[in-house]
Order: C-alpha cells, then structure tokens, then sequence
C-alpha cells in the first residue's frame, strides 16, 4: 500500500514539475521576442555608473527597442540606396547619446531621445565597437565622464550630431542620478537573429 502511494505521489509531482517548467519555458520565449524588430534585430543594454573612486553607484542592464527607422537604414545601407529616409548611408551607429527624459516611453515608431543630454565624442566621451564572438552582431562601448544629470535613456545613432544622426535603437531605464565627477559606462549589444 505505501509503495502505491509513493508511485502516485511521484507522478503528480514529475507531472506538476512539468507542468510548471513548460509554463516558464513558455512565458520566456513570448517576453524574449517582444523587443526583436521586424528585421531580426536584437539588442541589450548594460549601464555601469562609477563615483569618482571607481565604485559601483547604479546598475541596469536591458533590452533595448530597434526601431523601425533602424531598420529601414540598415536596408538602407547594406543596398547603398535611400529607400528608408535615412540621413547618412556610410556612418557606423557607433555614437551613443544620453537623455534626461523618464516619462515617455520608446516603442518601435519612436524617432529619438525625448531630452538630449550628451554624446561619446569630443571632450563627453568616447565609444569603440567590436564583433560579437561567435554571432552576427557588434558590441558598443561608450564611456561618459563627469556627467552631471539624471540619466534615463540612451540611443544608438550613426553620427554626433543629433539632428542629422539615424537611430538604430533607443531605451528608457530608471534614472540614474550622477553627480559633477560620477562616470558612466555603455555597453549596447546588437545581433541579428537568421531564425
């Protein structure tokens, strides 16, 4: 009689635990492509804010929205054609821009920041890309110094100069206060995904 009710009790357990994983597994994928644009593209956001000391002050990482005048440019530049309004055909989106903006959101027919605050080049800071290893995509790294504001969005764009920048992709985060001598860090990983 006990080794009956031990057989039960394990079934309904091995069954609730399958129950319970494919529930997960599920809801994962649905949340994982809800930021992917209509291309295929994928990006992830890492801000690391740093006191003058070089401790640790704020921490984010997210996806990030591609939107869709990214895409269009992307077509626009692997084609050499403007067909997707795109300003520059030949810059790489290697150039950061920080905002001040916490209240409106991104969503993929956004267009850029809200509230402009800075970007990586001249004397506010400086970006570098590589490849991603083993993938199709490319890894920014933007350093900011002595930022000074409370920051809440970043956008990837081909240019310095805002006006005249395409954007690749946008996103919003909690604000992150930093003071006269705080620094922060960057890194936006964008990939393409065949599938």
């Amino acid at each position: 009689m006990k080794i009956q009710y031990a057989i039960v009790i394990g079934a309904i357990l091995v069954g609730s635990l399958a129950t319970v994983n494919w529930a997960f597994v599920s809801e994962t994928d649905a949340s994982a492509n809800t930021l992917k644009s209509s291309a295929g593209i994928l990006g992830h956001v890492t801000l690391t804010a740093m006191n003058e000391d070089g401790n640790v002050i704020s921490y984010r990482q997210t996806d990030n929205v591609v939107i869709n005048a990214g895409d269009n440019c992307i077509l626009d530049d692997v084609f050499g054609t403007n067909v997707g309004g795109c300003d520059s055909l030949t810059n790489p989106y290697v150039t950061v821009h920080i905002g001040t903006d916490s209240v409106q959101a991104f969503g993929e027919t956004a267009t850029d920041l809200v509230t402009y605050h800075a970007q990586t080049t001249g004397v506010t800071g400086s970006s570098t890309a590589a490849s991603v290893t083993g993938g199709a995509g490319t890894t920014v790294t933007a350093a900011f110094f002595d930022v000074n504001a409370n920051i809440a969005e970043a956008a990837l764009k081909n240019s310095s100069v805002s006006a005249s920048a395409d954007v690749l992709a946008l996103q919003k985060f909690t604000p992150i206060s930093l003071g006269t001598t705080d620094d922060l860090t960057i890194e936006w990983t964008v990939t393409i995904d065949g599938n």
